[in-house]
């Protein structure tokens, strides 16, 4: 796996178990998750740090310049394809949002699917009000909105899926 250190000193690694207690955090902060979603998110993690052989899931995290967690990316292959990936989270501690960090996470994510032979990646989310910044994210690092199903999640929540060709 390749370690990318951005400008500020924020330096991106496989994660390790080591990570799980500040990734609880960030999760449990989250305020765009559902209490479902957080327990699958927990779930995810648990599955990759508890079975190094599995192949479903992977994780990154982010590392501040001194050192503490800063945000996550899981992705994982998405079954019965020949090199599509899905990106299933990208979650940056509250108090660092906004300051990059998730496009980085989102960069390394690509690199390392485009270095494995991966050729296309799946982001899906929700079309609710509190998602626009995770759709501004996808668009600016050059996904395209492949397709919305209309009332997915609930009524008046749809599911948005992105796509980008790498």
């Amino acid at each position: 796996m390749s370690v990318a250190e951005d400008r500020a000193g924020i330096n991106i690694r496989k994660t390790t178990g080591a990570d799980r207690e500040a990734l609880l955090k960030f999760i449990k902060a989250s305020e765009n998750l559902t209490g479902e979603e957080k327990d699958c998110a927990v779930e995810l993690l648990d599955i990759y740090l508890k079975d190094a052989g599995q192949t479903d899931y992977s994780f990154i995290t982010a590392l501040g310049p001194e050192g503490s967690q800063a945000g996550y990316a899981c992705y994982g292959k998405r079954p019965l394809t020949l090199a599509t990936y899905d990106l299933y989270w990208i979650l940056v501690d509250p108090d660092r949002r906004r300051s990059g960090i998730g496009r980085l996470l989102l960069k390394e994510v690509e690199g390392l699917l485009r270095d494995g032979g991966a050729k296309i990646i799946v982001a899906e989310t929700s079309g609710l009000p509190a998602y626009e910044a995770a759709r501004r994210l996808y668009m600016e690092s050059g996904y395209s909105e492949e397709a919305r199903i209309r009332d997915f999640y609930k009524p008046g929540d749809d599911v948005l899926f992105y796509t980008k060709r790498l």
